[in-house]
């Protein structure tokens, strides 16, 4: 059987950094790259990641998520706002307190340029000594964990690749893994799980729940029944 040949993706020219209190979070959350949504507003898991993320904090009992009502998530900006948009702003205020999103790459890879589809970036874009001084710029001192989400990010944080990845999704990082992260990104991160792409979190909802519980108590989060 022929072994298909990578698609090539095409970056968006913009560039979508962390986003995230730098003095404050405690967690730091890796998916692969921005797509459109991302792209057009800058923030980092503004679309249906974003979404993902809101419901799976709230699911978990996670209080400081609790606090706001649940709402459906809209994916993308609107020319009038509405109570779904501003509800969607504070909780990405509240996140930012607590969770700095980034991505393994920076920019929007799409199959072709004039595409509104993602594909994965390269792994050897995300290698390069630019994006990996990136990460490592967004890393700060109160990050105690990080939450590695998808293949690309674990590429990124560790420099190979995962095997077998959906079996690993809502699982703790080794010790020789984490070790292998900080030596690579210069941080010192204390604990860490893999946990799949987010949007695939509601297709392993228990393992990703009790995951998110577990940081949750590491990093004292309070959490409700």
């Amino acid at each position: 059987m022929r072994k298909l040949k990578p698609m090539t993706p095409i970056y968006d020219s913009r560039t979508v950094l962390a986003h995230g209190d730098r003095l404050g979070a405690s967690v730091y959350l890796m998916n692969e790259a921005p797509g459109k949504n991302e792209t057009k507003s800058g923030i980092t898991s503004f679309g249906q990641q974003g979404g993902n993320i809101f419901r799976a904090l709230r699911k978990s009992g996670i209080s400081w998520a609790l606090a706001h009502e649940m709402f459906v998530w809209p994916q993308n900006g609107a020319a009038v706002q509405s109570q779904r948009h501003t509800n969607k702003a504070i909780f990405l205020d509240a996140r930012a307190k607590h969770i700095t999103c980034t991505n393994a790459f920076p920019r929007w890879p799409k199959p072709s340029a004039d595409s509104s589809s993602f594909c994965a970036p390269l792994e050897a874009d995300i290698a390069t000594t630019e994006n990996l001084s990136r990460i490592r710029g967004e890393i700060c001192a109160t990050h105690r964990v990080i939450l590695v989400c998808g293949r690309c990010a674990y590429f990124a944080c560790l420099g190979k690749k995962l095997t077998l990845p959906s079996k690993r999704e809502g699982t703790e990082l080794s010790e020789d893994e984490i070790v292998c992260l900080n030596n690579r990104l210069g941080s010192h991160f204390e604990k860490g799980w893999y946990m799949g792409h987010t949007r695939r979190w509601s297709m392993k909802s228990e393992r990703i729940f009790s995951a998110l519980k577990l940081l949750a108590k590491y990093v004292g989060w309070p959490l409700e029944d």
